[in-house]
């Protein structure tokens, strides 16, 4: 199976029970034939991104700044993936329209206070992630050949959505999905 060319959104397959993953919208900002990495945008944490950020850098925040897990793998720190180059902030372009950074000059310039929280259509121009989602060689397309997984080619409302609620359900919907018609596979428990 050849790769996909990042970025694109994976939506966690009706049927698949993988608590890490179960009713997840998957960001893949890399996929390479040495594996895949992504960050799932519809899992927000109750914490809020300023009860864990260092009283300098909290001070510069939007309150209601959300903090997301971003996948299964953790980091040492919080990173964020945003859309287009900010002036001045250090950062990696691992697709065209995703960007991500480590250095603590992008919050104020993304979820300061005097920073919009979101375009009218919804919109986020970053999202601040706590860890990722990564696959090895042939993983992701072994996943995607088992049905784990459906490809929804990138959106930035999906990709970048204020609104996490119902991700899952809309992007399904944006495919023509209803999860309920989606039969599972019968058990394979012995009686």
């Amino acid at each position: 199976m050849e790769t996909l060319e990042a970025p694109y959104l994976l939506l966690a397959a009706p049927e698949l029970q993988d608590p890490n993953f179960e009713h997840t919208v998957v960001l893949v900002g890399h996929h390479t034939l040495e594996g895949a990495i992504g960050w799932i945008v519809n899992r927000v944490l109750e914490e809020k991104a300023t009860g864990l950020l260092p009283e300098p850098l909290a001070r510069s925040l939007n309150e209601r700044t959300p903090l997301r897990l971003g996948g299964p793998v953790l980091t040492n720190g919080l990173i964020v993936v945003h859309q287009s180059e900010v002036p001045g902030v250090e950062s990696v372009q691992m697709a065209p329209g995703v960007r991500v950074s480590a250095s603590p000059d992008v919050l104020p310039a993304l979820f300061g206070k005097d920073q919009p929280e979101a375009s009218e259509s919804g919109i986020v121009k970053g999202l601040l992630v706590f860890g990722y989602a990564g696959w090895g060689p042939g993983q992701l397309e072994k996943e995607m050949e088992d049905g784990s997984w459906l490809v929804l080619p990138y959106e930035v409302a999906f990709a970048f959505p204020r609104d996490a609620n119902a991700l899952w359900e809309r992007a399904l919907a944006r495919l023509g999905v209803r999860p309920e018609a989606v039969a599972s596979p019968p058990s394979s428990a012995v009686n």
